[in-house]
């Protein structure tokens, strides 16, 4: 029976609500006898309540409850009628990890503009951490159980990136759909959920860190308003990190410099309407409201923001700030100098190509910011399909930085 602290609350990396651990119900992952779950109808937006199997609350008797307030018995997996813990808001299971208290789930919100091209980063950025930054950076990366609600059962995030980006990327060569609003595809209000462990030395003696990563990819209409980023944007509230996805082809003074047979191929500034500045004001209100932040306090969460398509950059960025199309150099840790040096240089061109407004905001309301520029498939796609052999540039760099400033991945010497 693990020790739990008393006072302390984990967070839903589905519906993000917090409570201690001790208030969470548990139900098997399978029965024969099942019951519609309101809970689930509720949040996933259903028109109709699943089937599910039982829920069991916890013990109501004021001692257990006191008890189960230090002291909670292992959920142990070991066949499809064992008991898991589940949220008690949502009714979603919760990960095995944080479930017995011996994780902590480090939210990484990735926020952007339905134009800023964030599924096809998810679809990169997940592959390359499984396939080639693990190796490189010796961490362990498992995808860990989330949620089917096609077919109402736990699912390992492996498949389900599959069937929302791999096979699309990787097999058919074609770039990721638009993600659909919440209120149209309730699917993606569930998140990649991956456990990062990782190896740092400490004092001379090996130390190892583990976190859950949950990966949310929320629609750039559910974050387009004070209202839709109150009701889909919570999970930035708490995040660990947070990443910025700007398109920077939506500053006209950008798009009207690229060359004229690129302008065809891409919406100008004024089809997709709005700032791209917006989604920072939008979250800078949503926390400073939240968290009754004082007007001259600064948000101390690491947040990185990233240029996309940022291999359409190269025929106007300056000749002495090329070096921002190189892939970065991460062997034997993060390299911490090449990502300031290519910060500057992106801050640098902002400024100069009108968007003042932007580099401000971050440098003024983030106590620890950093600029990247990104490509997730390395090249422009014709219509829908891209490169069989996709050359990223820099995908993994926001992510290593806020790992990084966490402490959990040692700079390169």
């Amino acid at each position: 029976m693990p020790f739990i602290w008393p006072w302390t609350k984990i967070s839903c990396p589905f519906c993000f609500e917090e409570f201690h651990l001790s208030e969470a119900p548990t139900r098997s992952s399978e029965s024969d006898a099942l019951f519609p779950d309101e809970h689930m109808r509720g949040f996933l937006g259903l028109a109709y309540p699943p089937e599910m199997p039982l829920v069991t609350q916890p013990p109501q008797n004021w001692f257990l409850r006191s008890i189960r307030k230090f002291h909670l018995p292992l959920c142990r997996e070991i066949t499809p009628q064992s008991q898991i813990r589940i949220c008690p808001h949502c009714h979603l299971y919760l990960p095995q990890a944080l479930a017995n208290w011996n994780r902590k789930s480090n939210i990484i919100a990735i926020i952007g503009s339905r134009s800023s091209g964030k599924s096809n980063y998810f679809g990169v950025l997940l592959k390359l951490l499984e396939t080639r930054y693990a190796a490189e950076l010796n961490f362990g990366f498992r995808p860990q159980m989330t949620f089917d609600i096609h077919e109402m059962r736990r699912m390992d995030s492996r498949k389900l990136y599959e069937r929302r980006y791999g096979k699309r990327l990787f097999r058919d060569h074609r770039v990721i759909q638009q993600t659909e609003r919440s209120e149209v595809d309730a699917d993606i209000k569930i998140p990649l959920i991956y456990r990062l462990t990782l190896s740092r030395i400490i004092r001379g003696k090996e130390r190892l860190k583990a976190i859950d990563l949950v990966i949310f990819d929320a629609a750039g209409e559910d974050l387009s308003s004070m209202r839709n980023f109150h009701t889909f944007g919570r999970y930035a509230l708490n995040a660990s990190g947070i990443i910025v996805m700007v398109d920077p082809f939506r500053y006209p003074a950008i798009f009207n410099r690229l060359p004229s047979e690129m302008r065809s191929k891409i919406p100008a500034p004024d089809e997709i309407g709005g700032n791209p500045s917006e989604i920072i004001d939008y979250f800078l209100s949503y926390k400073t409201n939240e968290s009754a932040m004082r007007p001259d306090e600064k948000i101390q969460t690491p947040t990185a923001l990233v240029l996309t398509k940022a291999d359409m950059l190269r025929s106007i960025m300056p000749r002495e700030s090329q070096s921002i199309f190189h892939e970065t150099n991460h062997h034997g840790g993060f390299n911490r100098k090449a990502c300031e040096r290519k910060s500057e240089q992106i801050l640098h061109f902002l400024e100069e190509n009108g968007a003042g407004d932007l580099t401000a905001n971050m440098r003024t309301q983030f106590q620890n910011c950093a600029f990247f520029g990104v490509s997730a498939l390395g090249t422009l796609p014709e219509g829908e399909s891209i490169p069989k052999q996709i050359r990223s540039i820099n995908v993994v760099d926001p992510l290593l930085w806020i790992l990084n400033q966490l402490k959990y991945l040692n700079s390169k010497n």
